[in-house]
């Protein structure tokens, strides 16, 4: 019966593993410390605002994509 908990818990890390990525970003002490700051004032997680600030990015370099397509149009 034990084998079938461990087989269980390897299917559900495997599950896991292949629908979510790990990013390490190493910082200068200068920007960390910067991150520290707004995420301690604004009651995010690292993991909270760094998702948050890809997905920003995206989206802003999205709709300057479509602005810039428009105008030489």
């Amino acid at each position: 019966m034990a084998e079938k908990k461990t087989t269980a818990k390897k299917t559900t890390a495997k599950k896991a593993a292949s629908t979510t990525k790990k990013l390490s970003v190493t910082l200068d002490k200068e920007t960390y410390a910067l991150l520290e700051e707004y995420i301690a004032e604004f009651g995010f997680s690292k993991d909270e605002f760094v998702k948050k600030a890809i997905q920003e990015k995206i989206s802003r370099d999205k709709i300057s994509s479509m602005i810039d397509s428009m105008i030489k149009l």
